[in-house]
């Protein structure tokens, strides 16, 4: 690591460490996401069943003209 200026020691230091941030780093991304993925599972859906038999119906209607224009 010429451009640093570092000895052996120095460097072998430094790679530790940032090998050691970036395993922290990730970890923590993991447990962020693992997070995530619960939360979305835990939503409730609501299913077709649910919903009026005319819903489909009314999304129809809504690019009708009434005019015919």
């Amino acid at each position: 690591m010429n451009e640093l200026d570092l000895s052996n020691t120095q460097a072998l230091v430094f790679t530790v460490i940032l090998i050691g941030f970036l395993m922290y780093l990730n970890r923590r991304d993991r447990k962020k996401s693992a997070k995530r993925e619960r939360e979305s599972t835990q939503t409730i859906e609501t299913t077709s069943e649910d919903l009026s038999p005319d819903y489909g119906r009314y999304i129809q209607l809504a690019g009708v003209k009434p005019w015919g224009y």
